[in-house]
Parts: structure tokens; sequence; C-alpha cells
């Protein structure tokens, strides 16, 4: 299914593809110069949320003599503080007879920032190589059986489409570098309005992750309409000339993104800052083990609960305290103790000689590893300008000098890690006074013998007691985080000054 998904904590993504060439150095795949000269679909779709559009995706599906080409685009516009800003997701896979994907080629765009993937697969592994600011790197993953890709598998599924189907499969999120279960029931079928005129289509209820989506697709493995029930985004096949036009006005701004993620509590939190303990019961959730634990992220026993149609869902209690270090160690103690905290990732540059110098330069001859990383978090809460606009790579951030909480969190973790000091990235929700709610967030975590939350996008050396984590680690933890937007209730029971 050509499935809509949040990512980028609170961004509407739509995941899809194009023909992209890979490094000019790297040995191109076997599969990458096949020749396709048959052409089996095209289609336009426009992107909305609520009234707006805020995009458009094209996907192009071509037969040639050893198998299958699906290229597609998408382009997602935001408008930030009156500024229209564009992400493009382009991706292309290739297929061989009998449908089974062989790799793929993605670009993943925002503003002037990109990172390319190609990825191949050999019997059960993909490798992955991903090129962005400051370099290449090589990512294996080992593929569970009868695993697929969201964007290929209601084509390869096409002739095999019925009323009654239902089959959960294992598939790979490209963007986020992860397996998700993916479920599907065909529901029905029957004719509707699109592009062209009227269309017979089965009617396809999609879950992964706690989203849901509705799918009307055709006998060809086409997806000619999808709702995304939870964002109320929906796509829509258009003709090319509607899909590229953007009426003026029509981006969404992020703020609706924002207010649509807001987690309203029962009553206010009062100067979170002064905090030294804050209680809460964390509701809407349905896994017992979804809230991760750790020395001050205490969690209780969970009470299942009727909800308000019906069904049943758990309260979780949470004791939040705030973690004053107690302990000092040497950066080369906490690096000893820690190392794969010091490692880079595609995102997470710690390796690169730009981060490095200005890591170096920012502690001097600091060796104790708290205030080796006060110091970093000071300099990037002080030159960074606070803007709702993503990046990609820690390097992307330290050369724009801006961004929003992950682009602090990235270059945060690149330049402490880059230096020794073993850092962790974290992500949830954080209290706001000016919402009066809590809003989504990401934060680093540092070890020194210990490990104590640090935010540099509101400038504090200790997180305050809100921060209420809900996953850790790099982009494939974010699947975890989209999964609790929309579904999440926080109830206050109790707070410490």
């Amino acid at each position: 299914m050509n499935l809509t998904c949040v990512a980028r904590f609170l961004s509407a993504v739509l995941l899809a593809l194009c023909v992209l060439l890979p490094n000019a150095h790297a040995e191109a795949p076997s599969w990458l110069g096949r020749q396709y000269e048959t052409q089996l679909s095209e289609t336009w779709m426009n992107v909305s949320f609520g009234k707006n559009k805020i995009g458009f995706s094209h996907q192009k599906i071509e037969k040639g003599k050893n198998g299958y080409r699906i290229t597609s685009r998408a382009v997602i516009r935001l408008n930030v503080m009156g500024i229209s800003q564009d992400m493009s997701f382009s991706r292309s896979y290739y297929l061989d007879n009998k449908k089974d994907v062989l790799g793929f080629i993605s670009l993943m765009k925002i503003q002037n920032q990109r990172q390319q993937t190609v990825g191949t697969i050999t019997g059960n592994v993909l490798k992955l190589s991903i090129k962005g600011a400051g370099g290449e790197n090589e990512v294996t993953k080992k593929l569970p059986k009868g695993v697929d890709f969201a964007e290929t598998f209601s084509f390869k599924l096409a002739d095999q489409l019925k009323v009654g189907m239902r089959l959960t499969v294992p598939v790979y999120m490209v963007e986020l570098r992860t397996f998700a279960p993916m479920t599907l029931n065909v529901t029905g079928k029957k004719k509707i309005k699109s592009a062209g005129g009227e269309v017979e289509v089965f009617v396809i209820d999609v879950a992964m992750q706690g989203f849901t989506s509705k799918s009307y697709v055709t006998q060809d493995g086409v997806t000619v309409r999808e709702e995304q029930s939870m964002m109320g985004m929906v796509s829509e096949v258009v003709d090319e000339a509607t899909a590229l036009s953007f009426p003026k006005g029509s981006a969404v701004p992020v703020s609706s993104l924002i207010t649509f993620s807001l987690v309203k509590p029962d009553k206010p939190i009062p100067d979170a800052g002064s905090l030294k303990e804050l209680n809460l019961v964390i509701g809407g959730i349905k896994n017992p083990s979804a809230i991760p634990e750790d020395d001050r992220q205490i969690v209780g026993s969970p009470e299942w609960v009727k909800d308000a149609k019906g069904g049943r869902s758990l309260n979780i209690p949470v004791k939040l305290i705030r973690k004053i270090p107690q302990n000092k160690s040497s950066i080369k103690e906490a690096s000893a103790l820690m190392p794969e905290g010091l490692r880079p990732t595609p995102e997470i540059q710690a390796d690169n000689a730009m981060i490095k110098k200005q890591a170096k330069k920012i502690i001097g001859n600091e060796i104790d590893a708290f205030e080796a990383a006060k110091k970093i978090r000071r300099w990037v809460f002080k030159n960074l300008k606070k803007e709702l606009s993503d990046s990609i790579t820690a390097i992307d951030v330290l050369r724009s000098r801006k961004g929003e909480c992950q682009s602090h969190t990235n270059l945060f973790t690149a330049l402490a890690r880059s230096v020794g000091i073993p850092t962790r990235t974290a992500s949830g929700i954080v209290y706001s006074h000016a919402n009066d709610g809590f809003l989504y967030h990401a934060w680093p975590e540092v070890y020194i013998s210990e490990w104590i939350p640090m935010d540099p996008t509101l400038g504090q050396d200790v997180a305050d007691v809100t921060h209420l984590k809900l996953a850790q680690g790099g982009v494939e933890s974010q699947l975890k985080l989209i999964s609790f937007i929309g579904k999440i209730t926080v109830s206050v029971r109790s707070f410490k000054k």
C-alpha cells in the first residue's frame, strides 16, 4: 500500500520513489542497468491535510525483460512562519520477474539538505550505502522471513486480491531503517470516481504501528485513493497539471501539526524547572511495556481500563525524578565504561573532521565528562537559531546553525561523542507552558558513570522532570515514537518542588 506516515517528529511525510544513480565511485548493482520497455501504469495524486493541499505524489510502474521498476516521487510543502518549505522523497525499486525486490535507490531532500540510500538485497541480507553531508556510511541489516516493502506490496499482490483476504507481513521502512508488521484486510469491492471517470477498486484497511488507513486499489495494484484516519490526510488521483499546481496559501502551517500532536494534561504543571519529582498517569496505551524505564523514569504497575468507545487500554503510572549527577567521571573513564555510546551513525557523524575540530574548540582542556558536556550543551543552545526547520544530519546542522529539537540533539550528540563522551538520543514529550500541554520532543543523554538527560534546545544542563521518554536511539526508534501520536493521554497525579 502507498502508505502515508508521520515522521521527523510531527512533519507529515508521504513515502515515495524515483530513478536516481548511486555514487559514481561505487560499483553499480547489476539490476541498475536493466531496460524497461513497457509502461504498465502512471498515477499523479494530490496530498491534502484537512482542506489544504500540502503536496503531490507521482508513481510509474514499468516492465522489462528481466523484471519491473516502480519509480515515484512525493513533495510535501509546509508553511513555517510564513515561509514555504519543501520536503521531497524520491525512490526507485527494482523487482525481478517474480516481483521480489532486488534493490532500491532512495533520496530524501529537506530544503538544501540531501541523504541518498542505495539498498541491495542478497538472500536475507540488505546492504545499505547511505550518503549525506559528511560522507558515506555502510549499514547491513538481516531481513526477517517474508519481509516486503510497503510501497511495492500492493503491486506484488495485485492478481491475488479478493474480498475477505487478510494477512500480516513484516515491511521495511527505508527512512527509518527498521521493520514493522503491516496488516491488510480487504473489506470490499466498489466503484469510485477517480480522474478520468469511474474505476472499480478493492477497499483495503491497512494498519501499521497503531496507524490505520483505507486504500482503494485497482485489480492492477494501483492505489487511486488513500485516507489516513488519524492525521486526516487524503491522497487521491488527479491529472498531472492539477498535481503539480500549488494554489496560493495551500501549504499547511506547521502550527496545525503541532496543535494536532499536543497532549493536554488534566491539569497544568506550574514552574516545571523547579520540580524535583513529577507523578503522572499515562493512558491510551495497549502495550504494558511500551514506556521505557531508567533511573529517572520509574514505571509502575499498569491497570486495564475501558475507554469511551468500550475498548480496553492501560493506565500506566510513571514517576519522573530530576536526575542530578551524583558522581564525577573523567571523559577517559566514561568512554571506557560505555564505548557503544561513541559510535558514529549516518545522521550523527561523530568521526567527521569538522565535528571533531568544533568539539575540541568548545571543551578546550576540560577532562571532566559532565563539565565538558555542559560546555557543549551551552554552545549548541547559544549558536543554533531556534527554527522549525528540520535537518538530516549533524553536519547539516553545524553548517546551517539552525533547527528544531532533533537538529539540536543530533549536533550535540555528534560533538559529545567525538571527544569521547558517551551519548544517546531520547525522544518523547515535554511540557510546554506556552501551550499548556506536552509536545513531542528530542533530547540527548550523556553517560558519566550514570546516564544524565540534558536539553540543548531548552537550555537545560539537566533536563527538567517533564521530559517523558517514549523511545531511545537513532532514526530506527522514531517508528515507536510515531505510534504514540494522537493516542496517549496524561494525568497529573502529584509533583514535588
